[in-house]
């Protein structure tokens, strides 16, 4: 079998692509940085909040928050369109999932400060793009309705 420079040249292209690729992947120096919060407005002291927090490449686990406790983390987005985490919150017999993070809730909520902070109330789920929000910088995204 014989190879020409041609097809050696692809080959090794080919390769250091996927290197690549995959070197981005797990580099945590690249991309734009988050910080990401979930926090329990549900005044409920007889109900945890029960929250799960996972992406295609991370399972950040089951969290239970007391009222007026709150789960944090910090990622960089990979590639606009490609980063996404998903929550799943469930309380009081309720159990609701969504996108907690993609480009689009980055563009429109959380772009400016690189802030997604989700405020979770009886009524459903809520989110602004500065900690510590005040009620007119929270904007409903989801109720807790399926």
């Amino acid at each position: 079998m014989s190879f020409t420079k041609t097809s050696i040249f692809l080959v090794s292209l080919l390769v250091l692509s996927f290197y690549f690729a995959q070197a981005t992947n797990y580099n945590d120096s690249w991309g734009e940085s988050y910080d990401e919060y979930v926090v329990n407005d549900l005044n409920d002291y007889q109900n945890i909040l029960r929250i799960h927090i996972f992406s295609g490449d991370d399972d950040l686990g089951y969290h239970d928050l007391k009222p007026y406790q709150g789960y944090h983390w910090k990622f960089r987005m990979k590639f606009p369109g490609i980063t996404k985490f998903f929550g799943r919150f469930l309380w009081a017999g309720r159990d609701k999932g969504f996108t907690v993070f993609d480009s689009k809730i980055s563009n429109d909520h959380c772009g400016e400060t690189g802030i997604c902070y989700w405020v979770v109330k009886p009524d459903g789920f809520y989110i602004a793009n500065k900690m510590k929000p005040s009620p007119g910088d929270l904007v409903k995204k989801h109720g807790w309705e399926t």
